[in-house]
């Protein structure tokens, strides 16, 4: 097998299994666990694993005393975003959730276009509309439910936005891959940890299934489909890796369908195809931009 097939069968491995987090998410709920309570456990339970690798991984490991205010700011959109994601799944079907989501793309473009200063085209306009009409496909009238569960999950996207371009602004994205991912899901677990105190709900009753849930779900998600996504970005390319990772809605929607009897009308396909449409379209549009 070639870099590049691997490099492609990491990244749709990783966009699965991301695409599965609704069916294990709600399997933790059932059994006494929360959404902030789960992320903290995603992030805390994955650290043993990351340390390792970040340890054989060889580079730099410490963390410098000018960088911990950055990460801290990193690790509010990081931990942000899986507690809104996950909390949205309460209130509107998993696929639809993951779907809204997946418009942090249009949010990275229209943050660069506002704190950037960069160009928006006509073809980034398109993507906009055709995201804003997919996002309003999905809503209905008079469901109160529908409504915050659909502002949870559109959140997720602009906290995720948040964090890719902090990322690249703050300097931390030179640091190595896994030292990253060891130090954001640290500063992520101290917020959530402290979050949860401060509301009184630091203890987390569940049953052992979901303990064990909680703990396969961190490093299914944490390590397996961080550490995927990382290795095959590095054999086929950002941009090739943002296109493959469609798989993960695609997935979300097929999971919820078949282990949720979730429903998949019309109006909702439709929803679904344009926002995929705009993040494709811009998604290839950048790469032939950069191939210029």
């Amino acid at each position: 097998m070639t870099k590049q097939y691997k490099g492609i069968l990491l990244v749709i491995l990783s966009a699965v299994l991301f695409g599965c987090m609704p069916l294990m998410a709600k399997t933790i709920y059932e059994n006494g666990g929360t959404p902030v309570g789960l992320t903290l456990l995603r992030n805390f339970l994955a650290l043993p694993a990351l340390w390792v690798l970040m340890r054989r991984g060889g580079g730099k490991t410490s963390l410098e005393r000018a960088q911990i205010r950055p990460m801290l700011l990193l690790a509010l959109g990081y931990a942000g975003t899986p507690m809104l994601l996950f909390s949205s799944y309460r209130s509107i079907s998993t696929g639809m959730a993951t779907t809204i989501h997946f418009v942090y793309p249009i949010f990275v473009l229209l943050g660069c276009v506002l704190f950037c200063h960069e160009k928006l085209s006509r073809i980034k306009v398109l993507c906009v509309f055709f995201c804003s009409c997919g996002i309003l496909l999905f809503y209905t009238p008079g469901d109160a439910g529908n409504l915050m569960g659909m502002a949870l999950a559109f959140t997720s996207g602009i906290t995720y936005a948040f964090y890719i371009i902090y990322l690249g602004a703050s300097g931390l994205s030179r640091m190595t891959p896994f030292a990253l991912a060891f130090w954001v899901s640290s500063f992520s677990s101290v917020l959530l940890a402290v979050y949860l105190a401060a509301t009184g709900s630091l203890a987390i009753s569940m049953t052992p299934l979901g303990w064990g849930m909680s703990l396969l779900f961190s490093l299914l998600i944490a390590v397996g489909a961080s550490v995927s996504f990382q290795v095959g970005v590095k054999e086929v390319g950002a941009q090739r890796a943002a296109i493959l990772s469609t798989f993960e809605p695609i997935t979300s929607i097929a999971v919820g369908i078949l282990a949720f009897s979730e429903p998949f009308g019309l109006k909702t396909a439709l929803g679904v195809v344009l926002i995929l449409a705009a993040v494709l379209i811009l998604t290839i549009f950048d790469q032939e931009k950069a191939a210029a």
